[in-house]
């Protein structure tokens, strides 16, 4: 019988070794997310992952539970930290208290002090305000004066919403000569985050006297509160402080940029030029920056501001290195603003005009810098002076010189414009060929490819136009696709429904090219009389409305323009009408009330539109003013 007993402990034996001995050759397979070879994870790991999926599940009584038993084990804040939000999820604010109390008697680490701040947020939470600023307040005095400590405690603080204390504890370590930090940074986003902008901005520029190096980093932080401004307040304060400052400290060149910076930013153009004529009456050095800000106010049509700028450098010295840019400058702003339909000058202006021109040509000889001045003489003796012949002569006379290869064909597209006006169509056309050929890529290309598509157009060749206009509509240049786009749809909605009243309409635009208004009205009236329908009538109307703007007639063409989008609300062109009328309005009868309405309209009723964005930034900005 023992011989029996011992033999089944051998063979029991036998099939446990054997047993372990395979389990041993067969490898464990690695867990999700660890590499083969490497250990698995450790429980803390494992733990901590479970804690973090019940916390982002809410699941906070399992997450509380896991990360108590974590704290227990390994004494690692964070765990700690975590445990007592789980308590405040679940509103147990005794039992956090109660934890809380502990861990401040037990710990004497910075810890300690976050605990305490985290202890005032238990007791507001409970409805206990008095206790939590009773317990803030004896924080702060209880600090020991650390920069690191301050920082710890006060961002602990501003994660609570204590902003208040944040800043109190900000003040004290300002007035303690052994910590020699003034926290102004900090303060001045905590006041910014509660909406204190006087306060935040007053702070960054204190940080900035102090800390100059820091002028981006403070610029950027005022840019930041500027973008986040919904009702004005930030742009007040921001402005009133910059002022203050730039009077406070006059021989303080950052600040006099910093007021720049911030005058481009809320387009006020006429602080920024005082300022930097300022600065360069002190420093000599800032004739770029005055050039620079020419153009912008240029781009914006505060023409005055511009030739203002311009006017500086050219009578600063005309040895300087922009003297040459801001004449030229000086002169292309002039004639653009003579060229507004509000504008009214005589022949005899645009006489004197060409040749103060033709003088400026001659200090400065013609080169690629001078083209312009050659470009306006041309198109002032072609379009204004009715000398077409001396135009062209002037302009062929310079087409061999060595300029540019974007400036010979600038010369081109102003030379075949004239010959356009002149109703020479195929000398017109041929320019516009080769300036095509030559910029094929450019907007400069694409621009002479939309003439020559217009000018096919005009002379009746609509099928040639209508293929050249549908691959202009994804050219590049926004401007040229949403020309390309109208011309487009005008001739493919017109040409299959009456073809006799599209030839009409384009005659009468090719007279309108020409400034021939009478000739172009009879050939509208003709549509009127002969070919009225649904198509046709809103292109006749919008264009004896832009007739009467160059007419100056304003009231005829408001009325026109409102017969387009009132009578033909489902033409293509109603949210053209509508923009047109927004912009007579706003510009030339001075009822910014109904061009913000215009401006509504096309952006509630036409969403899809071209002009949406056009109009939206409008609206906002009639708004603000």
């Amino acid at each position: 019988m023992n011989k029996c007993l011992r033999l089944l402990f051998i063979v029991i034996a036998v099939m446990l070794t054997s047993t372990s001995l395979l389990q041993a050759q067969v490898p464990i397979p690695p867990q999700r997310g660890v590499k083969k070879d490497q250990p698995a994870q450790s429980q803390r790991q494992v733990d901590e992952q479970l804690a973090r999926s019940f916390f982002n599940n809410k699941e906070y009584d399992k997450a509380a539970d896991l990360y108590q038993q974590l704290y227990i084990n390994h004494r690692y804040y964070y765990y700690f930290s975590q445990y007592i939000e789980c308590l405040l999820f679940l509103e147990r604010y005794d039992e956090a208290e109660k934890d809380l109390k502990s861990f401040v008697k037990n710990d004497n680490s910075t810890n300690k002090w976050k605990s305490q701040v985290t202890l005032a947020y238990v007791y507001l939470k409970n409805n206990e305000s008095d206790k939590a600023e009773r317990n803030l307040k004896k924080l702060i005095n209880e600090l020991p004066a650390d920069k690191n400590v301050y920082l710890q405690v006060a961002n602990m603080l501003r994660s609570k919403d204590f902003d208040e204390y944040a800043i109190m504890l900000y003040n004290k370590g300002a007035d303690n000569p052994t910590i020699d930090y003034k926290f102004l940074m900090e303060k001045a986003l905590a006041y910014q985050s509660m909406l204190n902008f006087e306060k935040a901005t007053e702070n960054y520029l204190l940080h900035l006297e102090t800390d100059p190096e820091d002028y981006e980093l403070v610029k950027s932080r005022l840019s930041f509160m500027l973008r986040y401004d919904v009702d004005g307040s930030v742009i007040d304060e921001m402005r009133m402080s910059l002022l203050k400052k730039t009077q406070e400290r006059p021989d303080d060149v950052l600040f006099a940029e910093l007021l720049v910076w911030f005058a481009l930013q809320m387009k006020d153009y006429e602080i920024a030029l005082n300022q930097e004529i300022a600065l360069d009456r002190r420093l000599n050095d800032r004739e770029y920056d005055i050039n620079y800000l020419a153009r912008i106010a240029r781009d914006n049509e505060q023409y005055d501001i511009a030739l203002r700028a311009y006017d500086y450098i050219i009578k600063k010295s005309k040895e300087g290195a922009f003297y040459p840019e801001a004449v030229v400058g000086r002169s292309e702003v002039e004639y653009k603003k003579v060229e507004t339909p509000q504008s009214d000058v005589s022949t005899e202006w645009y006489s004197s005009f060409e040749q103060r021109i033709m003088n400026e040509c001659a200090e400065l000889g013609i080169s690629d810098n001078t083209i312009p001045l050659l470009i306006i003489r041309a198109e002032i003796l072609a379009f204004k002076l009715n000398l077409i012949e001396s135009a062209i002569e002037l302009l062929n006379e310079y087409l061999d010189i060595n300029i540019s290869k974007l400036n010979k064909a600038k010369l081109k597209m102003s030379l075949a414009d004239i010959y356009l006006y002149k109703d020479e169509v195929w000398e017109a056309t041929l320019l516009y060929s080769q300036v095509d050929k030559s910029m094929k890529e450019e907007p400069i290309g694409h621009e002479a490819r939309y003439k020559n598509a217009q000018l096919r157009y005009f002379i009746g060749e609509f099928d040639w136009s209508l293929a050249v206009l549908n691959i202009l509509k994804s050219a590049t240049s926004k401007l040229i696709a949403n020309d390309a786009m109208s011309l487009s749809l005008l001739i493919t909605d017109n040409l299959e429904y009456d073809t006799i009243a599209l030839t009409r309409l384009a005659k009468a635009d090719f007279y309108i090219y020409q400034k021939k208004y009478e000739l172009a009205e009879k050939m509208l009236d003709s549509i009127n009389i002969y070919n009225p329908n649904e198509v046709s009538m809103p292109y006749l109307l919008i264009r004896k409305a832009k007739i009467a703007l160059d007419k100056d007639d304003y009231q005829l063409a408001d009325s026109l323009y409102k017969r387009v989008y009132q009578g033909y609300s489902d033409s293509y062109i109603a949210d053209e009408s509508l923009l047109e009328n927004a912009i007579l309005l706003e510009r030339y009868l001075n009822n910014k009330e109904a061009a913000m309405e215009c401006y509504a309209k096309l952006i509630d009723e036409y969403p899809a539109s071209v002009y949406v964005a056009q109009a939206r930034n409008a609206y906002r900005r009639l708004r603000e003013n």
